[in-house]
């Protein structure tokens, strides 16, 4: 099988070591990563050097990774998604700000897509990382979750998820901070999903500790297929200014500025499944790539802490646990799901599933229908800590 992941690069512990920290790797790894980041990172109409320290390359929009992949090699770019853009009443009304991300106007050519440079220090940090993502996955050591999900109905299916992710910037040493929302399928080597939010990992990030967009998806349970944004052949980028793996600028404070970002998982008519923010449309997933996602068994959000080695969980959220109090605590507000009719729908006490398997670390409560600006509310979080395996 033609292999999707980006993270099936091998380190093998008998090539690499570290020394003070760092991690060396054998030559012949080293050639073998610099082959992949040439197959990855495609020749550049323009490149832009951000001030987070990344680079972001303006690609042919028609000669991206994505087609790369071997079901798409005839793939015809879809630019706006048929499905209905409707909301429930009020769903974009908020009292918070949004969080900014992505480049300044007209930054990138047009006919050209923004995608984030790869590095060598990327593919090491995801050859790691990347499988440690789904709360549906028990073999993952040491991953903590605090989710609420829509119940699994026989003969019933969710096509969209969406809400808005209060975003933060909790202090992590090692290990990875997850909020996200997803929509999955599936179980083990058998599930497929697609997951986006914010994270924090130095580890992940090339040591720097922003909150970062980010999605990620999958075929085989993260066995051997996936990636992390446009890291490997799959996510198709029709933004011409809003990028995944793009730091968010703008990040909320305890007790004070709150800021978040509007994020949607839907499926549209014809299978593919588009990514948006704030109403931006970034890209889509064709589902050509998925071989389980047409009836998509559940979707949620919540928050997932995977600790580093030393078995020391990293805070999630705003690193304290929910209080009821918005400028506190992170929280998904405005949370939607799409039935399998395509119809916007919202939560309720008696449809959802509460996965909290660290409670000294993280909790997530379900608030229900706050009010006009907040809608149907649930916030999560924690300071992690010693949570157990």
């Amino acid at each position: 099988m033609f292999s999707l992941k980006t993270s099936s690069i091998q380190i093998c512990p008998s090539s690499n070591f570290q020394v003070n920290g760092t991690q060396i790797i054998s030559k012949e790894k080293e050639l073998e990563l610099e082959r992949q980041l040439k197959l990855i990172n495609k020749p550049p109409v323009k490149s832009i050097q951000t001030e987070f320290g990344h680079i972001v390359d303006c690609i042919d929009i028609n000669k991206q990774l994505a087609f790369d992949h071997p079901l798409l090699k005839d793939h015809k770019i879809q630019e706006r998604p048929h499905f209905s853009q409707r909301t429930t009443k009020n769903a974009n009304l908020s009292q918070n700000r949004p969080s900014m991300i992505g480049l300044p106007k007209d930054a990138c050519p047009s006919g050209t897509v923004p995608i984030r440079r790869t590095t060598k220090e990327d593919l090491i940090a995801y050859s790691s990382m990347s499988s440690n993502i789904y709360p549906q996955t028990t073999e993952v050591p040491n991953l903590h979750r605090a989710v609420i999900q829509m119940q699994k109905i026989e003969h019933h299916s969710y096509i969209g998820v969406e809400g808005r992710i209060s975003v933060y910037n909790p202090q992590v040493k090692g290990g990875i901070s997850y909020a996200l929302m997803y929509v999955t399928n599936g179980a083990n080597d058998n599930l497929n999903s697609i997951t986006t939010g914010w994270l924090v990992s130095p580890s992940l990030t090339n040591g720097t500790g922003y909150s970062y967009f980010f999605t990620f998806w999958t075929i085989d349970g993260a066995k051997k297929t996936g990636c992390f944004n446009t890291a490997c052949p799959g996510f198709v980028q029709v933004d011409n200014r809003y990028y995944t793996g793009s730091p968010l600028s703008n990040v909320s404070i305890f007790d004070g500025p709150q800021f978040e970002i509007a994020l949607s998982i839907s499926k549209e008519e014809d299978g593919n499944w588009w990514l948006t923010r704030d109403g931006n449309r970034i890209g889509y997933y064709p589902a050509a790539i998925f071989n389980n996602l047409a009836e998509p068994e559940t979707v949620g959000w919540g928050g997932i802490g995977v600790s580093p080695s030393n078995g020391i969980s990293p805070p999630v959220g705003s690193g304290i646990f929910p209080d009821g109090n918005y400028k506190h605590t992170s929280q998904f507000r405005s949370v939607q799901y799409r039935n399998s009719s395509g119809v916007l729908d919202v939560p309720q006490a008696n449809t959802i599933d509460t996965i909290i398997d660290s409670p000294n670390c993280y909790l997530i409560h379900f608030l229900g229908y706050i009010d006009v600006l907040g809608g149907y509310t649930l916030e999560f979080g924690g300071p992690g800590g010693k949570c157990g395996i």
